[in-house]
């Protein structure tokens, strides 16, 4: 029976982490567990899911990666079980993307959804501090104010106006669109275990693989791809060095490269142990509002659920786990701190001789040699 699962995110609630072990452990998968995770590169997925909105991601979906997803098709096509895909970029397809992903998939006996949810009080500060690692220059609180003002915004019709939260994060309105073609049985959510709830060994990776009735003890291997958080005085740095390289004057593969993966992958990661920037006790007051009423429309939909939906709400207090707002002094011994680290760590440039500089070795070396037989008779 072909039977294939569609993990949709939502980002920031394990992707990265689940992604990472699905791959490491995909040829344990296929002889232990008959789970096939298609694909030749990790990329894949990523490719074909930004393929299906080739007007969101204009950029991405081009066309020598066009052959990510016939290929992945082809694999699930040939395999007689079950089969997962997984990116994050299929969490805000809209009716029309879902149709053609759904037509892809006609193949399969049965189609299921997987969304992995997180509370708000974590999603919050989670996904404006990675807008900030994708150059994003909003402050915390301007970016709030843009989640409570464009909830029901259409980024592609509005300009993207809005700081990206809601088309990604609303999970109601995520699972309300699959469940037009999709019946809620086969709608599941994987809840993020709540601070301090999650027990011994990785839960989230066992919640995952109890929806697709995978053993965990199959599938052993670690991953070992990191998104770890930065602390609140190192985002504050980095949106603060945002604001001098924006869009119009740095390329966006230029800051993919140098900041992404060198300043913020090698330079801040490898310095600073602050906590991450966290909710105030007024702002989960909006939090706890909005959440009740997004955990009442789950309560009342009737979906499949591994872990609980009480792991969803937002407790007022502070999470002592969390920081306040840094000090500017404190956002700049982060940047000089991770400035530090980048000199003493990063290779040292090679570059070219030229013509002129080569000239005036010959030269020196010309000198040196005079001066050392000068030496030597004794002139």
């Amino acid at each position: 029976m072909s039977i294939v699962y569609l993990h949709v995110g939502l980002p920031k609630t394990g992707t990265t982490h689940l992604q990472d072990r699905l791959w490491v452990n995909r040829d344990l998968a296929l002889e232990r567990a008959g789970l096939l995770y298609p694909g030749v590169t990790m990329e894949d997925h990523y490719h074909a899911a930004a393929h299906l909105q080739p007007e969101r991601y204009l950029d991405w979906a081009t066309p020598d990666r066009a052959g990510a997803w016939p290929r992945m098709v082809a694999q699930m096509k040939a395999w007689p079980g079950v089969s997962v895909i997984s990116h994050e970029l299929y969490a805000n397809a809209q009716p029309r993307h879902i149709e053609k992903l759904m037509d892809d998939l006609s193949f399969a006996d049965e189609v299921h959804v997987i969304v992995t949810v997180r509370d708000l009080a974590r999603q919050l500060p989670s996904v404006w501090q990675e807008n900030v690692k994708n150059q994003r220059a909003a402050s915390f609180d301007e970016f709030l104010a843009s989640v409570a003002r464009y909830r029901d915004a259409d980024p592609v019709a509005d300009g993207f106006v809005e700081e990206p939260f809601w088309e990604f994060q609303d999970y109601v309105a995520i699972v309300q669109r699959w469940s037009a073609v999709l019946p809620a049985e086969r709608i599941h959510l994987v809840t993020v275990p709540a601070p301090g709830t999650g027990g011994p060994g990785d839960v989230l990776w066992e919640r995952f693989l109890s929806v697709v009735g995978v053993d965990p003890a199959l599938l052993p291997k670690e991953g070992e791809r990191h998104n770890s958080s930065l602390s609140a005085a190192q985002t504050e740095f980095l949106r603060r060095l945002n604001s001098r390289i924006q869009p119009g004057n740095i390329d966006w593969w230029r800051y993919e490269w140098i900041v992404k993966r060198r300043l913020i992958g090698e330079a801040l990661r490898n310095t600073g142990s602050g906590k991450p920037l966290g909710l105030t006790a007024e702002q989960r007051v909006w939090a706890v509002e909005q959440s009740d009423d997004m955990i009442a429309v789950l309560e009342r939909g009737g979906f499949a659920v591994s872990g609980t939906l009480d792991d969803l709400r937002v407790d007022l207090g502070v999470d002592a786990a969390e920081a306040a707002p840094p000090t500017a002094e404190e956002a700049l011994d982060a940047g000089l701190d991770a400035l530090a680290y980048w000199i003493k760590t990063m290779p040292n440039p090679e570059p070219k001789p030229t013509a002129k500089s080569r000239a005036r070795d010959v030269a020196r070396r010309a000198k040196r040699r005079a001066i050392g037989l000068r030496d030597r008779l004794g002139v």
